[in-house]
Protein backbone atom coordinates (compact mmCIF):
# COMPACT_ATOMS: atom_id res chain seq x y z
CA UNK A 1 0.00 0.00 0.00
CA UNK A 2 2.61 2.26 0.25
CA UNK A 3 4.03 2.24 -3.25
CA UNK A 4 0.26 3.36 -3.93
CA UNK A 5 0.23 6.03 -2.05
CA UNK A 6 3.44 7.11 -2.82
CA UNK A 7 2.53 6.85 -6.08
CA UNK A 8 -0.47 8.55 -6.10
CA UNK A 9 1.13 11.72 -3.76
CA UNK A 10 3.27 12.21 -7.30
CA UNK A 11 0.70 11.71 -9.72
CA UNK A 12 -1.50 14.18 -7.00
CA UNK A 13 1.43 16.57 -6.82
CA UNK A 14 1.77 16.51 -10.78
CA UNK A 15 -1.63 17.36 -11.84
CA UNK A 16 -1.49 19.88 -9.45
CA UNK A 17 1.77 21.49 -11.28
CA UNK A 18 -0.23 20.46 -14.80
CA UNK A 19 -3.72 22.82 -13.77
CA UNK A 20 -1.40 25.43 -12.44
CA UNK A 21 0.21 25.67 -15.80
CA UNK A 22 -2.90 25.40 -17.57
CA UNK A 23 -4.24 28.16 -15.28
CA UNK A 24 -1.32 30.42 -15.82
CA UNK A 25 -1.38 29.53 -19.54
CA UNK A 26 -5.20 30.41 -19.84
CA UNK A 27 -4.86 33.24 -17.62
CA UNK A 28 -2.25 35.16 -19.50
CA UNK A 29 -3.54 34.61 -23.03
CA UNK A 30 -7.21 35.79 -21.72
CA UNK A 31 -5.53 38.43 -19.55
CA UNK A 32 -3.51 39.67 -23.01
CA UNK A 33 -6.48 40.38 -24.89
CA UNK A 34 -7.95 42.22 -22.47
CA UNK A 35 -4.76 44.57 -21.59
CA UNK A 36 -4.12 45.19 -25.27
CA UNK A 37 -7.66 47.36 -24.99
CA UNK A 38 -5.97 50.59 -22.88
CA UNK A 39 -6.10 48.71 -19.26
CA UNK A 40 -3.00 50.60 -18.36
CA UNK A 41 -4.62 54.06 -19.43
CA UNK A 42 -7.42 52.98 -17.60
CA UNK A 43 -5.36 51.71 -14.60
CA UNK A 44 -3.41 54.81 -14.05
CA UNK A 45 -6.89 56.95 -14.15
CA UNK A 46 -8.26 55.27 -11.00
CA UNK A 47 -5.32 56.18 -8.82
CA UNK A 48 -5.09 52.76 -8.15
CA UNK A 49 -7.71 51.85 -6.07
CA UNK A 50 -8.93 50.03 -9.33
CA UNK A 51 -5.98 48.04 -9.82
CA UNK A 52 -6.38 46.87 -6.40
CA UNK A 53 -9.46 45.64 -6.54
CA UNK A 54 -8.76 43.78 -10.28
CA UNK A 55 -5.87 42.38 -8.16
CA UNK A 56 -8.47 40.89 -5.69
CA UNK A 57 -10.78 39.77 -8.08
CA UNK A 58 -8.12 38.07 -10.42
CA UNK A 59 -6.43 36.19 -7.34
CA UNK A 60 -10.42 35.42 -5.95
CA UNK A 61 -10.86 34.02 -9.17
CA UNK A 62 -7.75 31.87 -9.60
CA UNK A 63 -7.47 31.57 -5.86
CA UNK A 64 -3.70 31.98 -5.81
CA UNK A 65 -1.86 35.19 -5.90
CA UNK A 66 1.16 33.28 -7.20
CA UNK A 67 -0.87 32.99 -10.60
CA UNK A 68 -1.72 36.89 -10.69
CA UNK A 69 1.80 37.68 -9.83
CA UNK A 70 3.13 35.17 -12.64
CA UNK A 71 0.74 36.94 -15.29
CA UNK A 72 1.56 40.21 -14.57
CA UNK A 73 5.82 39.89 -15.09
CA UNK A 74 5.91 39.11 -18.72
CA UNK A 75 2.64 41.38 -19.11
CA UNK A 76 4.78 44.64 -17.58
CA UNK A 77 8.48 42.67 -19.10
CA UNK A 78 6.85 43.42 -22.43
CA UNK A 79 5.51 46.86 -21.90
CA UNK A 80 1.94 46.36 -22.02
CA UNK A 81 1.17 47.23 -18.44
CA UNK A 82 3.32 50.11 -16.56
CA UNK A 83 5.38 48.70 -13.16
CA UNK A 84 2.99 51.95 -11.33
CA UNK A 85 0.27 49.83 -12.97
CA UNK A 86 1.16 46.37 -12.31
CA UNK A 87 2.05 46.69 -7.91
CA UNK A 88 -1.32 47.83 -7.00
CA UNK A 89 -2.20 44.93 -8.88
CA UNK A 90 0.10 42.93 -6.85
CA UNK A 91 -1.26 44.68 -3.19
CA UNK A 92 -4.54 43.80 -4.65
CA UNK A 93 -3.37 40.01 -5.27
CA UNK A 94 -2.11 39.57 -2.15
CA UNK A 95 -5.26 40.78 -0.34
CA UNK A 96 -6.84 38.63 -2.73
CA UNK A 97 -5.18 35.72 -1.51
CA UNK A 98 -6.80 35.70 1.82
CA UNK A 99 -10.03 35.66 1.04
CA UNK A 100 -9.28 31.40 -0.04
CA UNK A 101 -8.23 31.23 3.93
CA UNK A 102 -11.34 32.97 4.95
CA UNK A 103 -13.93 30.61 2.89
CA UNK A 104 -12.04 27.86 4.23
CA UNK A 105 -12.25 28.61 7.98
CA UNK A 106 -16.46 28.42 7.18
CA UNK A 107 -15.58 24.60 6.57
CA UNK A 108 -14.74 23.92 9.55
CA UNK A 109 -16.68 24.64 12.74
CA UNK A 110 -14.02 26.42 14.87
CA UNK A 111 -14.11 30.17 15.92
CA UNK A 112 -9.94 30.04 15.72
CA UNK A 113 -9.86 28.80 12.37
CA UNK A 114 -11.98 32.25 11.34
CA UNK A 115 -10.14 34.46 13.80
CA UNK A 116 -7.05 33.07 12.15
CA UNK A 117 -8.03 34.07 8.73
CA UNK A 118 -9.47 37.44 9.11
CA UNK A 119 -6.24 38.61 10.63
CA UNK A 120 -4.45 37.45 7.89
CA UNK A 121 -7.22 39.69 6.16
CA UNK A 122 -6.88 42.53 8.15
CA UNK A 123 -2.47 42.17 8.42
CA UNK A 124 -2.71 42.67 4.58
CA UNK A 125 -5.61 45.17 3.82
CA UNK A 126 -3.54 47.25 6.88
CA UNK A 127 -0.27 46.50 5.01
CA UNK A 128 -2.06 47.75 1.90
CA UNK A 129 -2.95 50.92 3.92
CA UNK A 130 -0.06 51.91 4.84
CA UNK A 131 2.16 52.06 1.69
CA UNK A 132 -0.35 52.84 -1.03
CA UNK A 133 -1.73 56.28 -0.34
CA UNK A 134 1.52 57.47 0.79
CA UNK A 135 3.38 58.52 -2.67
CA UNK A 136 7.16 58.63 -1.37
CA UNK A 137 6.91 55.35 0.25
CA UNK A 138 4.71 53.59 -2.59
CA UNK A 139 7.58 54.54 -4.91
CA UNK A 140 10.41 52.68 -3.30
CA UNK A 141 9.56 49.33 -4.42
CA UNK A 142 8.75 50.81 -8.13
CA UNK A 143 11.71 52.50 -7.95
CA UNK A 144 13.47 49.41 -6.80
CA UNK A 145 12.28 47.61 -9.17
CA UNK A 146 13.12 49.68 -11.75
CA UNK A 147 16.27 49.72 -11.07
CA UNK A 148 16.73 46.04 -10.83
CA UNK A 149 15.31 45.54 -14.22
CA UNK A 150 17.66 48.20 -16.06
CA UNK A 151 20.82 46.12 -13.94
CA UNK A 152 19.43 42.69 -14.93
CA UNK A 153 18.89 43.80 -18.78
CA UNK A 154 22.70 44.35 -18.85
CA UNK A 155 24.09 41.65 -16.84
CA UNK A 156 21.52 38.39 -16.89
CA UNK A 157 23.69 36.94 -14.50
CA UNK A 158 22.56 39.60 -11.89
CA UNK A 159 18.98 37.92 -11.94
CA UNK A 160 20.44 34.27 -10.75
CA UNK A 161 22.59 36.07 -8.65
CA UNK A 162 19.47 38.23 -6.83
CA UNK A 163 16.86 35.03 -6.63
CA UNK A 164 19.66 32.85 -4.94
CA UNK A 165 20.23 35.45 -2.12
CA UNK A 166 16.62 36.75 -1.55
CA UNK A 167 14.91 33.43 -2.07
CA UNK A 168 18.05 30.61 -0.74
CA UNK A 169 20.73 32.20 1.26
CA UNK A 170 18.89 35.04 3.32
CA UNK A 171 16.29 32.64 4.30
CA UNK A 172 19.11 29.64 4.90
CA UNK A 173 20.85 32.55 7.22
CA UNK A 174 17.91 33.47 9.18
CA UNK A 175 17.85 29.28 10.25
CA UNK A 176 20.96 29.06 10.84
CA UNK A 177 21.26 32.20 13.33
CA UNK A 178 18.02 31.50 15.16
CA UNK A 179 18.10 27.89 15.25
Amino acid sequence: YRVYAGLLIVIAVGCIFLSLRNVVSNMKSLMLNQIEFGLDKALAKGGGLLAIVIGILITFSVQSSSITTSILVPIVGSGILSIENAFPITLGANIGTTITAVLASFAVDNIAGLTIALHHVYFNLLGVLLVYPIKAIRNIPIRLATKLSVITAKRKYIAVVYVLVTFLLIPLLGVVLFN
